[in-house]
């Protein structure tokens, strides 16, 4: 892959930025599907952060896996942007219903999933223009 320079701390687009990317939604909308998953598991509160810490450290390991290099500010911060995603929802949970729990899982996951599909897309353009 070539060297395309310094990375910018923050990026509007699908592009790597240090502290800010396209991608730091999908972690943060990833997290909160995460949170709102709590309606089909009989965890904790407790329980659900440390299945979506796991969840969330493993997935940026399989990322470097794949060949995704990312700055460590960028992997930290989603991670971190994705707790936070996962502490939002489990504060609105409480609240609600396990039907409105429901659709907000589904609705973004979807979300999530939708925006994570446009993201690699973008990607792939850009690493065949790299190439």
């Amino acid at each position: 892959m070539p060297d395309n320079g310094p990375i910018p701390a923050l990026s509007p687009d699908w592009g790597e930025g240090r502290y800010f990317d396209l991608w730091m939604l999908v972690h943060l909308i990833s997290g909160v599907a995460g949170g709102f998953s709590s309606v089909f598991f009989r965890l904790t509160t407790l329980g659900v952060i440390a299945v979506a810490a796991i969840v969330m450290l493993l997935w940026e390991v399989g990322e470097y896996a794949l060949g995704v290099r990312e700055s460590w500010s960028n992997r930290a911060l989603d991670i971190a942007v994705g707790l936070l995603g996962v502490f939002a929802a489990l504060q609105v949970a409480a609240e609600w219903d396990r039907d409105r729990r429901l659709i907000a899982f589904w609705g973004c996951f979807a979300l999530a999933a939708g925006l994570g599909v446009l993201g690699g897309l973008a990607y792939r353009r850009r690493q065949q223009s790299e190439a």
